[in-house]
């Protein structure tokens, strides 16, 4: 699924109005499996003029990248992160924080659960550090191949549902803005995904 998906889920699931805390945690933590692609790609196509499906199909494969990657995506990891928060949050020691660690793992968990069934050959190693392991899909959210402009279809509807649960839950006008902008600039996505289905991780 594609980065945008991935946090108005998260946030339609989890988020609170109100609860500015919580929120920003829940945004960030259902970034954070993708955030390292997004440094390492634009670096790689601008500054080092690396062609696009060079990038995806050679580069990312690269042990470098794959050992960068494996951390974020890690599902041991996170669950002992939410763990931890849950932990600092029942006990009283720590409210604030504890619930904001408790919403970051729980973001990035829901993150990587809907990225396990759409992930074919560019598949994560979900069990690091306790497996290399990989559940290789017999679908891509990118591959046209493998169903890629269904399955982005079925992405924009569910994209699309979660904004409408977000606009409704949260009513200041600085988020149905925000709402607003990411909502014109997802279709955007979603468009140029069914045009050009080549694409690449996340």
């Amino acid at each position: 699924m594609n980065s945008p998906t991935h946090t108005l889920l998260a946030m339609a699931l989890l988020s609170k109005s109100g609860k500015p805390v919580r929120n920003w945690a829940i945004a960030i933590g259902s970034l954070i499996p993708d955030i390292a692609i997004y440094i390492w790609a634009p670096w790689q196509m601008w500054i080092n003029d690396v062609g696009r499906r060079t990038l995806w199909r050679e580069l990312y494969f690269e042990d470098t990248m794959q050992a960068i990657i494996a951390p974020p995506n890690s599902i041991p990891l996170f669950a002992l992160l939410a763990g931890i928060g849950f932990w600092l949050n029942a006990s009283g020691r720590s409210l604030k924080w504890g619930l904001a660690l408790l919403m970051l793992s729980l973001a990035a968990l829901i993150h990587i659960a809907t990225d396990i069934p759409v992930h074919s050959h560019d598949a994560y190693r979900h069990l690091w550090p306790l497996s290399d392991w990989r559940f290789h899909s017999p679908i891509s959210y990118w591959q046209d191949s493998r169903g890629g402009r269904w399955i982005s279809m079925i992405e924009a509807a569910i994209g699309l549902a979660c904004a409408i649960v977000l606009w409704r839950r949260h009513p200041r006008l600085w988020v149905k803005l925000t709402l607003g902008l990411l909502g014109l600039a997802y279709i955007a996505l979603q468009l140029k995904m069914w045009l050009d289905p080549f694409g690449g991780p996340p």
